[in-house]
C-alpha cells in the first residue's frame, strides 16, 4: 500500500482521511488495531511543528553562529562537569558498547542540555504532522511506523512519549528508528 502525501497538505484530503490511510499502512506492517487506537486517540496536526520544520537553525544560521549556540563555553564547561560526575558509568558504557564517553557527553549536551530539554511535543502527533505535511513525508512515515512499533512492543503509553518537534525522544533525542536499532 503506497500512500504519498502531496507537497502541500492542502492539495488533497483532510488529516482524518490521511490518518485512516496511515492506519491501514501501519496494520499492513503488523501494528495492531489496539495499538493504533491508543496511539492515534485525539491526534491532530500541530501547526507549530510545521513552522519549526521550515526554519531549522542548521539552515538559517552560519556555522559559526550554530557552533556558538550548541557548543558555547558554558555548555563545554557543563560537559566537562558531567563527564567527571558520570565518569565511572561513562567508562563502563564505553567499554561495553565501544562508544567513547566524550561523544556520549557531547551528544547529551547538544541534544538536551544534559536532560534539561527533552522536548514538549507528543511524539506520535509530531511525526504524524510531519508525515502529513508532505515535506520529507516518506522519512516521517517510516519514523511514525517505528514509533508505533515502540508503543506496541514496549507497551509504552503514547501520551508519555514526549520529545522534540521532529519526533526525537529521550536524553539523546533518538528518532524512533535509532531507538529501535541502538537504544539500550
Amino acid at each position: 500500500l503506497l500512500l504519498v502525501r502531496p507537497a502541500c497538505a492542502a492539495e488533497a484530503g483532510d488529516f482524518a482521511s490521511w490518518l485512516h490511510g496511515m492506519r491501514q499502512e501501519a496494520q499492513a506492517q503488523g501494528i495492531t488495531s489496539a495499538t493504533l487506537d491508543r496511539a492515534f486517540a485525539g491526534v491532530k496536526p500541530i501547526p507549530r511543528v510545521i513552522e519549526l520544520d521550515h526554519s531549522q537553525p542548521e539552515t538559517t544560521l552560519t556555522f559559526a553562529e550554530y557552533q556558538e549556540r550548541v557548543a558555547s563555553p558554558e555548555r563545554r564547561q557543563a560537559a566537562h562537569e558531567q563527564y567527571l560526575l558520570n565518569k565511572p558509568l561513562l567508562d563502563a558504557i564505553g567499554q561495553r558498547y565501544g562508544v567513547q564517553p566524550r561523544y556520549i557527553v557531547a551528544l547529551w549536551g547538544i541534544e538536551t542540555n544534559f536532560g534539561q530539554r527533552i522536548g514538549t511535543y507528543p511524539v506520535i502527533a509530531a511525526l504524524a504532522t510531519l508525515a502529513y505535511d508532505g515535506r520529507r513525508a516518506a522519512f516521517f512515515r517510516r519514523e511514525l511506523i517505528n514509533a508505533l512499533r515502540i508503543v506496541q512492543t514496549d507497551n509504552i503509553d503514547p501520551a508519555k512519549m514526549i520529545g522534540s518537534w521532529a519526533g526525537a525522544m529521550g536524553q539523546s533525542q533518538f528518532m524512533p528508528s535509532s531507538f529501535l536499532s541502538y537504544a539500550v
